[in-house]
């Protein structure tokens, strides 16, 4: 017969073992977080699209799927001298599903320039001339073209910014408009990324 003291008795040991199982589960989910020192980049790009691992995240990457992804690329330029945020997400999507296990070949992405996109795909001269400086975004257009990401500028954002033909750089190709190269690779399977904000 269990008398008042063996049941507070019981009542301490449970409410032990729920404090020590939380303190271990916390324990356990504050190892699994990522820092800004776990940053690390390629394998794919290297020097750019920095990215953390996570093969232990509770939704799972799906390695065997095909990624077949366009990015739509339309804000300004943030700072000049650097590359451009959004082209940077681009080789981020590349590096990190690399890392995770996705094949190479399954991972194919297309990106369309236009609006404030335009300025990354200028000649280092042609960038000279508008912002003092080389183009710092052509070693990453470059890298991302040598990992098998096809690159197009909207033909009508090219005009409308007066930028001449000669003054694209040769890893970028050109397209009637921003919206036929998404609408006609949409309708090739890929899917369409957009960002309205900055950020990552």
């Amino acid at each position: 017969m269990l008398t008042l003291n063996s049941l507070r008795m019981n009542h301490i040991f449970i409410f032990g073992v729920v404090i020590f199982a939380s303190l271990l589960l916390t324990v356990k989910s504050s190892s699994a977080q990522n820092s800004r020192n776990d940053l690390h980049n390629g394998p794919l790009i290297h020097n750019f699209g920095q990215h953390v691992d996570l093969p232990n995240a509770a939704f799972k990457t799906n390695t065997d799927m095909v990624y077949k992804v366009v990015f739509e690329i339309f804000q300004a330029l943030g700072d000049p001298t650097g590359p451009h945020m959004r082209l940077e997400t681009a080789a981020r999507f590349v590096n990190l599903h690399a890392h995770a296990g996705v094949p190479p070949e399954n991972i194919q992405l297309a990106i369309v320039l236009h609006g404030g996109g335009t300025q990354t795909a200028l000649t280092n001269e042609a960038y000279r001339k508008r912002h003092k400086v080389d183009n710092p975004n052509l070693p990453l257009l470059n890298a991302l073209s040598d990992a098998g990401v096809n690159i197009y500028l909207c033909e009508q954002s090219r005009i409308f910014s007066g930028t001449g033909a000669d003054e694209v750089a040769a890893p970028v190709k050109s397209a009637l408009s921003a919206m036929t190269a998404i609408v006609n690779l949409q309708e090739e399977g890929y899917h369409f990324l957009t960002y309205q904000t900055t950020g990552f």
